[in-house]
């Protein structure tokens, strides 16, 4: 009754409860829920009814609506209708009533017989029992049937399963004497098992190639854009220095000749900084890409570090530097010559620069085991802090970068040292002293070579 009258009510808001047009929907809505239903206007006329005798409604509402009828009794009240158990005069039949009020004030009256609730809730009653009746009486029988007949295959199926999913791919199923379908199902669960261990490591190893290869790939780009970043960056000063000086040479800042040759030289110091960079950067490039040779030949090794302190020596008085060549005795080594040199030039040249304090620098060498040879650069100068000892050998890494602008440092140099002696298969490191830092590597010396003890 309650969704009848909403369903009026929104009729009646659409402009679609009124008229013939609207009569047949009208009576479908009233015959579908089993209502009798009258609705009067203002003036007692009746606008809509579903039973042709529409007076004995109005009467009846007319009755629930004037009467006081004391035996009425309320079911339910909204602010738009009420619903009342109530009787009829010279009816024995007890009655469900609704009466409402539409949105443009015109009632409506809705009733069922008690008669008609109670037969309809009893056959329904009756049907859903003996419906779920019949329901669980062949539940049971089919639950027997199927228990019966598959429960031990079954099982075996489960237990089975639950191997796979635990990725114990070695569990099969073995069929009954009797074949059935229960067995086809276990051969086609071994058929599974073997075919997703197959899928499992070829996904395994998909997996593990495509790791591998992501981290090369971002490892590659990490040393991209760090190498441009770096690179950009240290060319980025001598190129902005060898551009002001020259402008200022050619606006003619300066006028006398001294101060024009400091101009000079300041360009050309920068653009030798920079063709050392350059240098340095295609060596360690080659290096890294395997793409430099080794020509291994026997050599004086001591012969090449007097070499390379001779080339050194201005910058040794320049700085008042004091230097000495220990166990300066004849030392064949079988080596890559060109290599070895680059070695020796940079850890020289990195002393030179960090030398502080007594400004010394010692060179020397040590027969550490049998057939090997290490050759150590010492300078006075302040320790390398433990943060930095790991990082040193990374390219551009400066442990003092203000010292590094000072004298021109790239940051390459230890890297290509690195590099050398990793494709050399020899060793070298760094040690902190208590009064500067030493570096060294390990040659492997030439064949019946014979040596003196370090003294």
């Amino acid at each position: 009754m309650s969704t009848v009258f909403n369903q009026l009510y929104e009729k009646c808001n659409n402009g679609a409860l009124y008229g013939e047009e609207n009569e047949k929907e009208c009576e479908s809505l009233f015959d579908r829920y089993s209502v009798s239903v009258v609705i009067v206007g203002s003036n007692g006329e009746c606008l809509v009814t579903s039973d042709n005798d529409s007076n004995l409604l109005i009467e009846q509402l007319n009755y629930s609506m004037l009467s006081k009828d004391d035996s009425a009794k309320l079911i339910k009240q909204t602010d738009q209708y009420e619903i009342l158990s109530t009787r009829f005069p010279h009816l024995e039949s007890k009655f469900l009533i609704l009466i409402g009020v539409l949105p443009d004030d015109n009632i409506v009256f809705m009733r069922v017989p008690y008669s008609t609730i109670v037969k309809l809730t009893r056959l329904t009653n009756k049907f859903f029992f003996a419906l779920a009746l019949l329901a669980v009486v062949v539940s049971i029988l089919i639950s027997r049937y199927v228990v019966s007949r598959f429960t031990k295959p079954l099982f075996g199926i489960i237990d089975l399963t639950k191997r796979i999913s635990n990725f114990d791919f070695e569990a099969k199923y073995y069929p009954q004497k009797i074949y059935n379908e229960v067995d086809d199902l276990g051969e086609h669960i071994n058929e599974m098992s073997t075919t997703l261990k197959r899928a499992i490591e070829q996904l395994k190893t998909a997996n593990d190639s495509l790791k591998h290869d992501l981290e090369v790939r971002e490892e590659t780009e990490n040393m991209r854009k760090e190498f441009v970043s770096n690179v950009s960056h240290e060319l980025k000063t001598p190129i902005a220095l060898i551009q002001g000086y020259a402008e200022g040479l050619q606006e003619g800042i300066m006028d006398d000749e001294n101060s024009r040759q400091i101009y000079l030289d300041i360009i050309i110091d920068e653009a030798n900084k920079m063709n050392r960079l350059v240098r340095e950067m295609l060596i360690l490039n080659q290096l890294e890409a395997g793409q430099m040779s080794m020509d291994l030949v026997d050599f004086n090794v001591t012969d090449m570090i007097d070499s390379v302190i001779d080339s050194n020596k201005i910058n040794f008085e320049a700085q008042n530097i004091s230097y000495s060549f220990i166990n300066k005795e004849e030392c064949i080594v079988h080596a890559d010559e060109f290599l070895v040199e680059q070695v020796i030039t940079n850890f020289v040249s990195n002393a030179i620069h960090y030398v502080l304090n007594e400004n010394v620098i010692t060179v020397r060498y040590d027969f550490v085991k049998k057939g090997k040879v290490r050759i150590s650069v010492f300078n006075s100068g302040n320790n390398i802090g433990k943060k930095d000892l790991k990082h040193i050998w990374e390219k551009f890494y400066k442990a003092d970068k203000a010292r590094s602008r000072e004298y021109g440092g790239s940051g390459i140099g230890l890297s290509v040292v690195k590099a050398i002696m990793d494709l050399l298969h020899e060793k070298f490191g760094v040690e902190n002293l208590e009064n500067g830092v030493e570096f060294w590597f390990e040659l492997s010396l030439a064949k019946d070579t014979k040596f003196k003890q370090n003294s």
